[in-house]
């Protein structure tokens, strides 16, 4: 029995006659009564009588036409979950990573991902908490992963994945970090200051005051990641910077002055009541989600 014949079977059952039966399925009358024929050989009777108003399930027809219908729809499903898994599956996901996220050890499952998937397109948008929530919203992003610093809504899910650190980083000859026991022997040192590092702002604060310092002001505020890296390589200033990101970098300097107290969580976002797909499914394996 072969799952064409079945499919044969099915399309005279919904047409309810051979002939528009035929043409439905792209084949001769003669050539699809032969496969209704050779299926009925190996069931041992008749499927269908002829009557007036055309083709007429037989007894034993219909007793096994919902069972058919089943066979069939397993089939496609056993297909469509093969072809995911093998990344045969043609498709295209946008993922939003916040630049923590993407220096940290899921950019790297993403990217593990697109290799595994490699007829799946995949578009990464950089952004932060804030930006992604809205694409979300509007479905531009099917799924983000950031840290979270924006105020959490009802219609997006936030599941933790990861835990950053955060530590002082310098070129990897300034002896002004290289040599410094504390934060009070950083004193004199000039700041780069992004935007992500307001993410830990009061741990920063409390971590220098107890030191008798001020909180770090900045010599240079930025957005940029690449220009931070840029200038602390040419450059005597400091930077309070994600482990992720400088541990692969040996001409950079990077230590943990807060004492393991700088720290922020990466989380998997995604809106509530959206579709999981094969594709997405795939992903959040690949990332660690337990929502997968």
């Amino acid at each position: 029995m072969e799952l064409r014949q079945l499919s044969h079977f099915l399309a005279v059952v919904d047409a309810g006659s051979l002939t528009l039966a035929a043409d439905r399925v792209g084949l001769t009358q003669q050539a699809l009564s032969k496969s209704l024929a050779r299926l009925e050989l190996e069931l041992g009777g008749k499927l269908f009588e002829r009557a007036a108003r055309g083709m007429v399930l037989s007894r034993l027809g219909d007793a096994i036409a919902e069972h058919a219908r089943q066979v069939l729809a397993d089939a496609g499903r056993l297909r469509h979950a093969a072809s995911a898994e093998l990344g045969l599956q043609r498709g295209r996901l946008v993922v939003g990573l916040s630049p923590i996220a993407a220096s940290s050890h899921l950019g790297s499952r993403v990217m593990r991902f697109a290799e595994r998937y490699p007829r799946v397109r995949i578009d990464v948008e950089s952004g932060i908490d804030r930006e992604f929530v809205a694409k979300l919203h509007r479905g531009e992003i099917d799924v983000a992963i950031s840290s979270q610093t924006a105020e959490q809504t009802d219609s997006v899910l936030l599941e933790q994945l990861a835990v950053e650190r955060w530590g002082v980083t310098s070129a990897a000859d300034n002896t002004l970090l290289s040599n410094a026991s504390g934060l009070a022997d950083l004193a004199e040192a000039q700041w780069i200051i992004g935007r992500n590092t307001a993410l830990l702002d009061a741990q920063i604060g409390e971590a220098f005051v107890n030191a008798g310092m001020a909180p770090p002001r900045p010599g240079i505020m930025t957005t940029s990641v690449l220009f931070t890296l840029q200038a602390l390589r040419r450059s005597r200033c400091l930077a309070i910077l994600p482990h992720s990101l400088c541990e692969d970098l040996p001409d950079l300097l990077w230590r943990d002055m807060g004492n393991g107290a700088w720290t922020t969580p990466i989380f998997l976002m995604r809106r509530k009541r959206a579709l999981i797909d094969d594709l997405i499914k795939a992903l959040l394996i690949e990332l660690g989600s337990q929502t997968a």
